[in-house]
């Protein structure tokens, strides 16, 4: 797996606190980001565009980092020309668009059913489905996302999981995947499915940070954040020419 360097050098993450998180995708899931210092990668001046969805933020100028000395984490980042809220995320400028997405809380009643209704199908049917254990739970459809693909075409990002409810080391099995919804009639079909069965203490949780278009490739990407034991890590979903999405890159652990 490797980083798609035409998206930028680097790129910003925002938190639900505010905190603005400066990543460089040269440290991947093998690397170790104790060993990043901002003589790596020399950010400073930098102009990034901050997107909230589709919707352009605004653009701002690298300033300062901060090295948190007590942890291995991304570096915090200022921005010059300060960017103001709401954004998630920020790309080199030109180098993106971002692209509009709804959750389920933001559809109608009936649509929300419908795409609940759907993921929990779509994911009945996944094959290799050998854990017995969870034979006989029903599928619930934690979150999902629908964002076009192109202008007959809509894609829908799902986290849906079982849960063996049982008193001692309660296990959880999570299914992330990208079902594609074609022209009306068309049946809609899965174009990737991870699967997952861990405790259900330690089984990493999912945010999507955003859905950028590539402007140099005009390729889908899907970058999200998965919190688990020790730390989070990011991820870049990616579409293949050929309709497929597969994680292209992986970041090293932020453990701050």
């Amino acid at each position: 797996m490797a980083w798609e360097f035409r998206a930028g050098r680097l790129f910003a993450i925002r938190s639900a606190n505010g905190t603005a998180w400066l990543v460089n995708p040269a440290w991947a899931e093998d690397q170790d980001l104790d060993s990043l210092t901002e003589a790596s990668w020399n950010p400073s001046g930098d102009t990034l565009e901050a997107f909230d969805g589709a919707m352009l933020a605004g653009r701002g100028r690298l300033d300062a980092l901060h090295y948190d000395s007590t942890c291995a984490g991304w570096p915090t980042v200022s921005f010059a020309d300060p960017v103001l809220p709401p954004w998630r995320v920020a790309f080199p400028a030109g180098r993106a668009n971002g692209v509009s997405f709804d959750s389920l809380p933001g559809l109608s009643a009936g649509d929300s059913a419908v795409r609940v209704r759907a993921g929990a199908l779509a994911a009945s049917r996944l094959p290799g489905d050998t854990a017995s254990a969870f034979r006989g739970h029903p599928f619930t459809v934690r979150q999902a996302i629908r964002f076009p693909v192109a202008a007959d075409t809509m894609a829908l990002l799902f986290e849906v999981v079982r849960l063996v409810a049982q008193e001692a080391n309660p296990l959880e099995e999570k299914i992330i995947m990208v079902v594609e919804e074609g022209p009306a009639g068309a049946p809609p079909r899965t174009r990737y499915a991870e699967r997952v069965i861990a405790l259900e203490e330690t089984m990493p949780s999912l945010d999507v940070l955003g859905i950028l278009r590539i402007r140099a490739t005009g390729r889908l990407a899907i970058l999200v954040r998965r919190e688990r034991e020790g730390g989070f890590l990011l991820e870049w979903i990616e579409r293949t020419a050929t309709g497929d999405w597969r994680v292209r890159w992986r970041s090293a652990l932020d453990t701050c």
